[in-house]
């Protein structure tokens, strides 16, 4: 036994050296083609086997490859992949060349596995941190996607500072809610949950009938608080057949966020100083005022019409003509960025540090966003086998919206401005006290300077991965990768409208204020073995399974003070009537994962999956519904017979998906109302009636296409057709009165499809070493029809889809063979339109179809020049912005001949005659062409660098830059993005007086060291 062991012991050396002389240290650099500079964090694999590492912050690189490696490949999200042979050498330098679309960039195919793009099967849109921010600074990630994800909806729904974003792939998901996309942060579920804060309740306003909170309160985007600056890619997974594997909570596709990590080398350090500047991108103006005009809009003779004719007249005598809109909407908005990063490391321990302060200035005096942030994400490697890695990011962000759109119709700033005339007097005097507006139902000045709608809120994100590999062989490897994160966000809001405001004096409690508090915890937990293993030399085969746990609480709650004593500080307790209203949810889904995915030769891809989820939003909480997936693509070119040189890709891919939308929260249940009878506590049953065999709304969806490469892709084209399906539609339904109560709180309705074509085009017509040029063109469209609806008897038909303000100025219907975002609306005629309730049918708030086109110059490697153009062709909007004008008298045009007149043969004004028309006066055509972004940056050469600063300063890069720099549309109003209702199911937008958008101008500063 003792010669055994000995044996054994002096035989340990000699098979380590015999491992050891099996493999060869490579050595090497990654540079950027076109500025020369060292590129960090690019993959470096040993083609054929999972062996690789990742290059440094100067991109140099070291790697132990095995003595039958033949092939480096080289790849990152954003450049061009590359496959080096090794040859003798025992260096190996590389230069990658900027893409649009890197066909060897790794995706997300499942929860714990990745593949490359070429052998994708899909079309994941990938979005490099260079396409994010390397243009122009977002104020919100989201918002820095628009124009840029070929088939998605995405529109700026507000102007006002920090939000919102509407963002919809493929389509209609559901009718009720938004049909947002779920969000993944670096493996955590992100809350991104859009909340009214009470602005349009009813204690704000004697004209507004809200309650606690409304879907017009002008809620805050709360993707907001992620930092733009510290993402490294975005993956967009559009349909089910991309998304299943997420299951029950991906109707409406998965947008996947990587922050940026470490890279092994020595620290480098990362600054970048942003200021600039914002206006107004339109103000829709307004007529002078003449006696002619006052004529016109207050009767002759009378009291009321002397009287505007008297202050008009010495408005003029004392030059006090005001453009109010001008006044208010007009201002100039300064914006400022200031970050720093460092990361470094070493082989073990890799790491990236960041702080963030974004500080916009909105355009209407007291409004802004402000947002800090500190990142840190650390790697570290225990021994041989174990990969840990931590992301944490803290953000405290602050909005102040103020009051517009119709949140609140006494006070919002577009009602005011809409009915003031210029010559109204409107400053204050020397002691700061507004006088009254006796045309609106506040002063405008008074409500910028004296109300209150901010919102703080403090943001955890938290996530930590672990790989143990417990078998790596190179014909096989066994992993368990397990991930948990949480994100944990609370929000506190404070409105307040004193009470010797205009507005409030009349009410019977004056003055009202509000403090609402938002919290949100989501946390998820999952674990996966992960077996990589191949069949002879041609077949590599990845097998994985897992569980997955996810939950949500949130906590809604608000303390309201009605009849506010005088004076400052404004808090609900100073109130003599105080309301309190708490909501508290807590969700949880369970899943259950199986995929296996075969390779051959990179030729033919296949993949199968299921996902069998439960989730305590359904009927039957412990029933578990299955999410299937199967892939298949297919490179033509890679075949042995494809001799067409010049066509260096031809890849045939299909795919199809099943994906889930559970019913919102408590919706099983029948509630309770709190009452007090004889001075007891009580319950009693409410109108609304629950439904305990609720379940989840489910989608499927084919998707086949084509992709193209030519001139060893230097020009690409990807074409996708997809067909997505949504089953069993969750509504609330209104049933007839005799039934007794008002509506079943959740009903399985009915089932609608997506239908649509994505085209996208990539080319780089010059790639030489001292001039770069890269070009994206994409096209897309989707077409929407319900397909089914299960009619109760006791349902009175047609139901809404929309969130429109009635027949006059558009509403939607959820009617078999037609979109349920298209407009209907007056007139009324049963007998010409019984098929939709009488209603006259309008067009489609869908766009007909979206393109946008991309270019990115670089020359000398120096300069640096880039633009956005987005192209979308019709959609409609109701929009009633001018019809408050035309009310108040304001408009620009509200004189000029209408063509038509009166019964004394007088020619109406078209401020006048637009008020009496039907639905297809507010119905507005929604198309744009708009320049999104612009920017031309200049990197100082390395030889002027250096002279200057020696090596101290890696990189000095200095730019100017633009969103949303000019807009060519026929839409009457602020912005065609606008909606009154935020992020809507449908994307049915509809304009009220909202926050203008704006324009941005940037000049940058980046310096690393």
């Amino acid at each position: 036994m003792r010669k055994r062991l000995l044996s054994t012991v002096l035989a340990v050396p000699v098979l380590m050296h015999q491992v050891t002389a099996q493999n060869r240290e490579i050595t090497g650099r990654v540079t950027d083609a076109a500025t020369g500079q060292g590129l960090p964090g690019v993959t470096v694999l040993v083609k054929g086997t999972t062996v690789g590492t990742s290059t440094n912050a100067d991109g140099s690189f070291t790697l132990s490859a095995p003595a039958s490696a033949t092939t480096l490949v080289f790849s990152s999200v954003g450049y061009n992949g590359v496959e080096r042979p090794i040859g003798s050498d025992a260096t190996v330098n590389v230069a990658l060349g900027a893409s649009t679309r890197n066909l060897e960039e790794v995706v997300v195919t499942g929860l714990a596995t990745s593949v490359k793009r070429s052998n994708l099967a899909n079309a994941i849109t990938t979005i490099s941190a260079k396409e994010l921010v390397g243009s122009t600074r977002p104020v919100t990630v989201d918002a820095a996607l628009s124009g840029k994800v070929v088939g998605a909806n995405i529109a700026q729904t507000s102007g006002a500072p920090g939000g919102g974003i509407s963002v919809q792939l493929r389509g209609i998901s559901t009718i009720n809610g938004s049909s947002q996309p779920l969000y993944i942060i670096d493996g955590v579920y992100a809350v991104n949950q859009e909340v009214g804060n009470g602005a349009g309740s009813a204690a704000f306003s004697s004209a507004s009938s809200g309650v606690g909170r409304t879907t017009q309160d002008n809620g805050i985007n709360r993707l907001s608080d992620l930092n733009p600056n510290d993402i490294e890619s975005i993956e967009i997974l559009k349909g089910p057949s991309a998304a299943a594997i997420y299951g029950t909570r991906a109707n409406a596709g998965v947008i996947i966020i990587k922050t940026k990590r470490g890279a092994a080398g020595q620290t480098r350090i990362s600054f970048s100083q942003d200021v600039g500047f914002a206006k107004a991108w339109r103000l829709l103006g307004q007529e002078d005022w003449t006696p002619e005009k006052i004529d016109n809009f207050y009767t002759p003779g009378t009291a009321r019409n002397t009287a505007e004719r008297a202050a008009l007249a010495a408005a003029r005598d004392a030059g006090n003509i005001v453009d109010y809109e001008k006044e208010v909407f007009g201002n100039t908005a300064f914006l400022r960025n200031t970050g720093v990063s460092l990361s470094g490391g070493n082989e073990r321990t890799k790491f990236f540090v960041s702080g963030f302060t974004t500080n916009e200035e909105g355009i209407v005096k007291r409004t802004g966003f402000n947002r800090n942030s500190i990142r840190a994400n650390i790697d570290q490697k225990i021994g041989q086998r174990i990969d840990i890695g931590v992301s944490s990011n803290y953000i405290n962000s602050e909005n102040r919206r103020g009051f517009t759109g119709n949140d609140n119709r006494g006070v919002a700033l577009g009602y005011t401005l809409a009915y003031t005339p210029n010559y109204a007097q409107l400053f204050p005097n020397d002691l700061g006290v507004f006088p009254d507006n006796p045309y609106a139902g506040d002063n405008p000045l008074a409500i910028v300077e004296r109300a209150i709608n901010e919102e703080e809120t403090n943001r955890f994100v938290q996530t930590a991965t672990a790989t143990v590999r417990i078998i790596d062989k190179e014909q096989s490897s066994l992993r368990f990768a397990a991930q948990g994160g949480i994100d944990f966000s609370n929000s506190t809001a404070l409105l307040a409208l004193p009470p010797d405001l205009q507005s409030q004096r009349d009410l019977p409690l004056p003055g009202a204020a509000r403090l609402a508090k938002n919290e949100f915890f989501n946390s998820n937990l999952q674990g996966f073995l992960i077996y990589d293993w191949r069949l002879g030399e041609k077949i590599n085969l990845t097998s994985q399974i897992g569980t997955v746990r996810l939950s949500q609480r949130s906590n809604l709650s608000y303390n309201q003070g009605q009849n506010l004593t005088p004076g400052s500080p404004y808090t609900p307790n100073r109130g003599a009537i105080i309301t309190q209203e708490t909501l508290i949810t807590e969700e949880a889904d369970v899943g259950f994962v199986a995929q296996q995915e075969a390779n051959f030769n990179d030729q033919i891809i296949a993949t199968a999956g299921i996902r069998f989820d439960k989730s305590n939003r359904n009927g039957d909480p412990n029933k578990y519904y299955a999410f299937p997936k199967a892939s298949l693509a297919v490179n033509v070119a890679k075949f042995g017979f494809w001799t067409l040189e010049p066509v260096n890709l031809v890849k045939l891919r299909a795919a199809y998906g099943e994906t889930g939308g559970p019913a919102f929260f408590n919706a099983l249940y029948s509630p309770l109302n709190a009452i007090s009878t004889g001075g007891r506590p009580g319950l009693l049953p409410s109108t609304l009636l629950g439904n305990p065999d609720i379940k989840p709304e489910t989608a499927s969806e084919f998707e086949t296409g084509i992709d193209l490469g030519f001139l060893e892709n230097r020009v690409v084209l990807e074409a996708s057709y997809y067909n997505k399906e949504v089953f069993d539609l969750v509504n609330t339904y209104v049933l007839a009165p005799a039934v007794g109560v008002t509506s079943l709180r959740a009903y399985n309705i009915g089932d609608l499809r997506n239908r649509g074509i994505e085209l996208a085009l990539n080319v780089t017509p010059v790639r030489r070493e001292n001039v770069s040029w890269t070009t994206s063109t994409q096209f897309w469209f989707n077409r929407t029809k319900v397909t089914r609806l299960d009619q109760d008897p006791l349902v009175v038909p047609p139901f809404n889809t929309g969130l429109g303000f009635g027949n006059t100025f558009g509403r939607n219907l959820f009617i078999v063979g037609e979109s349920p975002s298209r407009w209907y609306g007056s007139p009324v005629n049963f007998t010409l339109n019984n098929n939709f309730s009488g209603l006259t049918r309008y067009e489609e708030a869908q766009p007909k179809f979206q393109m946008s086109f991309l270019n990115s110059l670089t020359l000398f490697r120096s300069l640096e020049l880039s633009f956005l153009v987005h192209w979308k062709k019709d959609g409609y909007n109701s929009n009633l912005s001018r019809l408050l004008q035309d009310e108040g008298g304001t408009t620009k045009d509200w004189s000029e001949p209408s063509g038509e007149l009166a019964n004394d043969g007088t020619p109406i004004p078209k401020g006048i005659y637009r008020q009496g028309l039907t639905a297809r006066e507010f119905i507005q055509n929604a198309g744009y062409v708009r320049l999104r972004e612009a920017s031309v940056y200049y990197t100082l050469p390395s030889s002027i660098r250096t002279s200057m600063f020696k090596e101290f300063v890696k990189n000095i890069r200095v730019g100017v830059s633009g969103n949303n720099l000019i807009t060519w549309t026929d839409y009457v109003g602020y912005d065609p993005e606008v909606s009154n209702f935020g992020a809507t199911a449908n994307f049915a937008q509809v304009d009220v007086a909202s926050y203008p958008t704006t324009r941005r101008i940037f000049f940058h500063l980046n310096l690393d060291f």
